[in-house]
C-alpha cells in the first residue's frame, strides 16, 4: 500500500477528535448560560426600547471630569454581551438629540429607569419624524 493509503485508512482517529468538538461547544453553550461574562456590569437594568431613562455619563474636559446627566427614551438597542449599546434620543431646547451608550463602559456611571412605555417594535425609528405630542408614548402600568 502507498502512504496516502495508509493516511486515508487511519481516519477514525480523526472523528475521535470530531466528537470532542461538540462537548467543546457544549461546554460554551453553558457558560453563557451560567452568567454575565467576566467584563460584563451587573449594575445596569433591564433596558427596553421606549423606556425612559436618566444615564450619569463622566465627561472628562480639560484634566477635569464631571458627571453629566442624559435623560430620554431608547429607541434602539444593538449587539448583546460586552459590545451592548443603547440609542437615546432627548429634546433640548426643541433641537432633538440622539447619543449612542454603550452600557459597559467605564464612563457611564448609573443608570436609572423613569418610566416604562408601551411600544409594539425594537426599533423607534418612527420618533425621529414625529413632533410635539404626537411623539408621546404611553405609559405601561
Amino acid at each position: 500500500m502507498t502512504e496516502e493509503k495508509k493516511k486515508s485508512k487511519e481516519r477514525p482517529a480523526d472523528k475521535s477528535e470530531a466528537k470532542k468538538k461538540p462537548a467543546a461547544a457544549a461546554e460554551d453553550k453553558a457558560a453563557r448560560e451560567a452568567g454575565p461574562a467576566k467584563d460584563d456590569r451587573g449594575d445596569v437594568p433591564a433596558i427596553r426600547p421606549g423606556d425612559e431613562l436618566k444615564v450619569f455619563y463622566r465627561v472628562i474636559e480639560a484634566g477635569k471630569e464631571r458627571i453629566q446627566t442624559y435623560e430620554g427614551t431608547v429607541i434602539a438597542i444593538k449587539n448583546s454581551g460586552i459590545s451592548k449599546t443603547i440609542t437615546v434620543r432627548k429634546n433640548s431646547f426643541g433641537i432633538a438629540v440622539e447619543r449612542i451608550l454603550p452600557l459597559n463602559s467605564k464612563l457611564v456611571q448609573k443608570i436609572e429607569i423613569k418610566k416604562h412605555t408601551k411600544v409594539r417594535r425594537a426599533k423607534l425609528f418612527y420618533l425621529r419624524k414625529l413632533k410635539g405630542k404626537a411623539s408621546r408614548l404611553k405609559e405601561l402600568r
